[in-house]
This record gives structure tokens, sequence and C-alpha cells, in this order.
């Protein structure tokens, strides 16, 4: 008999930067840790296989992509005893860094198997979780056009997608409900947050100040004509987050959205998704088991 197996890595070989030489040698460092790899594939049925392998006993689940890899091995694990770890060979890899991982996938991998496991808020959208964000308006059209500009490679993609949407520069009309306040919005850019952003440090790469608060943040701009909402942004981008024009922002535990429209795309931890309407977002205190580096 071998050793007992402990779980199971899921690689994702269509994430940003997970080439075939690299995604070899993760399946090979994984192997012999006792850790089975799996490519993620349409076809999987990944909660499943997941709750099936937590059911016999195994604990370490690793996500071996960017966010959306993450999201995706988050849902089956929320309710379980399944611990969530990270190898950050995606895109953008928001999650990982705010975990505190070196994004080297070598280094990471040494936390995957003996990082300090940690308890972390998640967000729930209807019956979706996610571990970051969930945004509506312009960022989800962004996502929409990057997906079909891989080929230029991570920075070309984002702006030449960001410059496609601003051609189109969507808005959205919506009504937040929260236990303490209605408010209606006319926004090109929303956004909730599990935990609050350290907006101070500007940029795409904002960290969030903690991952266990218990509170989602909200954030939305005011509706603007275009050529301000282009200042309010570079303001932004220079550090200057305060005054006119600039981010509203608000905390709660659960928010309502109501919006005309029967569902609407949002953008899901940087994966795009089609949620009902109206939508409720809660926030779940130390849902999810987290590999962490020990000095956090």
């Amino acid at each position: 008999m071998g050793a007992k197996r402990r779980g199971a890595l899921f690689i994702n070989r269509a994430s940003g930067s997970a080439d075939a030489a690299r995604a070899d040698a993760i399946k090979t460092a994984a192997r012999q840790a006792g850790i089975e790899p799996i490519d993620l594939h349409p076809g999987l049925d990944l909660f499943a296989e997941i709750r099936g392998r937590v059911d016999r006993g195994e604990r370490r689940f690793i996500a071996a992509g960017g966010d959306g890899t993450v999201n995706a091995v988050v849902q089956p694990l929320i309710g379980t005893d399944g611990e969530l770890a990270v190898l950050p060979v995606g895109t953008w890899n928001h999650f990982a860094r705010d975990i505190g991982l070196d994004l080297d996938w070598e280094e990471a991998m040494k936390v995957a198997l003996n990082g300090e496991v940690r308890q972390i808020d998640v967000g729930r959208a209807n019956d979706r979780f996610f571990v970051n964000n969930l945004s509506i308006g312009l960022y989800p059209e962004i996502v929409q056009h990057r997906e079909k500009l891989r080929r230029y490679g991570k920075w070309r993609a984002y702006l030449k997608a960001t410059r496609a949407a601003m051609r189109k520069f969507p808005h959205v009309a919506l009504s937040i409900e929260t236990p303490h306040r209605l408010e209606t919005i006319r926004t090109h850019v929303f956004m909730v947050s599990v935990n609050p952003y350290d907006l101070t440090q500007a940029g795409v790469m904002a960290p969030r100040k903690t991952l266990d608060g218990g509170f989602l943040s909200v954030y939305w701009l005011p509706h603007m004509p275009k050529l301000e909402f282009i200042l309010t942004v570079a303001r932004y981008f220079r550090g200057r987050t305060r005054g006119e024009g600039t981010i509203r922002s608000l905390q709660t535990t659960q928010l309502r959205i109501q919006l005309p429209q029967a569902s609407v795309r949002v953008g899901l931890d940087g994966e795009l998704c089609d949620l009902a309407v109206p939508m409720s977002i809660s926030i779940l205190r130390g849902a999810l088991n987290v590999c962490v580096p020990r000095f956090r």
C-alpha cells in the first residue's frame, strides 16, 4: 500500500503564465509530495471531484493558475474541512499577493505543502462564492475584451481591452440596500470586495487591509462624462483618492442589489458570469481555510 494521498493540485494550462515546461515541473513536484495533479478542462466536474476527495479524508487542494482558477477551486471547499493552497501562475494573481505569497511557483509550493492554515472571510453572491471582489459596469466589459486579446500579453491586452471598453463606456443604474441604508446609484464602476482595499496604495494591484475583518466593502464612482472619468482615474493612479468625483464607499455585512433587468453580467474574482437579479451578497466570516506563509 502506498502512502495516503494528501490531496490534489488543479492546474489551469490556459492561465497567463502556465507554460508547458512549468506545468510539467509543477506536476512532478506535486506527485513527489503525495498530491495528485489534475488538469482543469471543461469536462471535469470540479465540485464532485473535490467533495469526493474531502469525503475520503483528503484535505489539501492546490489551485495552480490565476484568480479565476482560485475561484473555481473555492466553490466546493466552502463548508468543508478542505484547505486551499495557491500556486500563482496566472495573469494578475491578486489573491496570491493578498495572502503574502512569493510569485515564484517553487517558493509558493513550499507554502502550499507546509504553510500555516488560516481562516479567512469569503463573499457570497446568490449561490456563488468569491474571495476578491465582484464588479458591475466597466470592469466586466474590460474582461470580456481582454479574453479576446490574450495573444498580446498581459499589459498590452489589458490596455487594448480598456480602450475598447471606454469606447462603449457602459454605465449601470442600480439600487443598493443594506441593513442601514437604501440608495439609488448611477455609475460606470461598481465593486464589492471581501474586506477593504488600501486605496492609499494606488494602482491595479492595490492590496486589501485585512482578509478576516468581517465586512463587505462597497465602492463606486458617481456618474460623470467620459473626460471627467478619465481624469478621475488618472488622479487615483497618482494617489489622489479624496475630493469631488472620487471614490464613494461603505461597509456592510449584507447587501441587496436591484437592477431593471432579470440578470446582470458581473466580474467575479476577474471571471465573467451572469447572476440573477435581485442579487443578495453577504460576508461569510472565516469560511475558508487557506495556506499562508508562516511569518504572517
